[in-house]
């Protein structure tokens, strides 16, 4: 790590990043995968709990539906203390359960994946790690190759940045993990599971455009954005995913209020505070949520609200309903989308923060980060 870089550059550069880890990664985390499963040769799989934390547990809610295409099954993304509190001892027995936590630390998630093994389910741990405690609690490790959130400098001193690269790595691991498992069911023969794969060179390619269209725009709208002015950030299917995880980087990396909804919900809740001192982002893939997103983009407007929507390049309805455009790569299939369409919020993010000197997750104050990292950690 560079001494002289602030930490909104180590946030770029960790965006950045993002579409050529993609492309490196994808391959080795479903051959490891493979070579795991393996050993589980017949083991009857009726279906699969995702469980994680923060934007670990986004990454499993925006994986859903590609990692339900990939392995036949159906996927229920839950939150783990949900899981490990309300429902692991009523969990059906063929389920398996895959925790996700690119540290492999976080005490709820390993909790959960723990109390699994122990009821007999087949239990995944995607992690960078063979020697954290989620790959140690559960039967079958996922590994991921990425770089920590919390990282030190020459000098010793910490930093933490808000989770953008380790946030496509649970992505990579989720989907590489239902690659294999495919392969492993039956589901889908070798030459599926490798044009599965390659085709994340793609998704790549479409990262690498996503970043390089958003970065001049949230450059320009960084000082247009305030604490005083509510945002609130809406999607549907996987990008529901997205909104949640979007919400997310304007606490860690603002410490400002954000609203996240489902895009049907909005007309249900967030409508009744919209106004013309509110931020609506509306994201807006073509898909299933796409007619019912440019609705609540009408509403929005009527009620005087700024529009800001992401959506695909030459999307007529969609840039008409918006007073700020981001255009997004022309032909991403819906599942895969949660890789692309949050670009935007990342490059957001960093750059509000560094227009206005602030510090990621509040933690120049050490009470803070420590009280935080308290609550989380094992």
């Amino acid at each position: 790590m560079n001494p002289n870089e602030s930490e909104y550059d180590v946030m770029l550069r960790e965006i950045e990043l993002q579409p050529a880890f993609v492309r490196a990664s994808m391959g080795g985390v479903v051959e490891r995968a493979r070579a795991a499963m393996a050993y589980h040769a017949g083991r009857a799989v009726g279906g699969a709990i995702v469980i994680g934390c923060g934007d670990s547990f986004c990454a499993g809610l925006a994986a859903r539906s590609y990692a339900g295409e990939q392995s036949g099954l159906w996927i229920e993304p839950i939150e783990a203390l949900e899981f490990s509190r309300y429902l692991v001892e009523r969990m059906p027995s063929d389920r398996a359960v895959v925790g996700i936590s690119n540290s492999g630390t976080v005490a709820r998630t390993v909790e959960g994946v723990r109390l699994a093994r122990e009821r007999g389910a087949w239990t995944f741990g995607v992690t960078v790690s063979a020697e954290n405690d989620l790959a140690r609690a559960a039967e079958t490790l996922v590994r991921l190759e990425s770089i920590p959130n919390i990282k030190q400098r020459p000098d010793g001193s910490k930093l933490v940045t808000p989770g953008t690269l380790t946030y496509t790595a649970s992505l990579v691991g989720v989907c590489g993990w239902a690659i294999a498992l495919g392969a492993h069911l039956g589901v889908r023969t070798d030459a599926q599971t490798e044009e599965a794969v390659a085709s994340f060179e793609r998704v790549a390619e479409w990262m690498d455009a996503a970043y390089a269209s958003s970065a001049p725009i949230a450059a320009r709208l960084s000082a247009t954005f305030s604490r005083e002015r509510p945002t609130v950030i809406a999607g549907g299917g996987p990008n529901a995913a997205t909104a949640y995880f979007a919400a997310a980087k304007w606490y860690e990396a603002l410490q400002w209020p954000a609203h996240h909804a489902e895009i049907e919900e909005w007309a249900h809740e967030q409508y009744f505070f919209t106004g013309t001192e509110t931020d609506t982002i509306v994201i807006l893939p073509p898909g299933g949520s796409h007619a019912r997103g440019l609705e609540q983009l009408r509403a929005a407007r009527e009620m005087g609200s700024r529009t800001i929507v992401i959506a695909e390049a030459f999307d007529t309805a969609a840039q008409n309903a918006a007073d700020v455009f981001f255009a997004m790569p022309l032909g991403v299939p819906e599942p895969l989308t949660p890789f692309v369409y949050k670009a935007p919020f990342e490059v957001l993010a960093a750059q509000i923060a560094a227009y206005n000197g602030i510090d990621f997750f509040g933690f120049r104050d050490p009470l803070r980060r420590q009280v935080n990292f308290r609550q989380i950690f094992t």
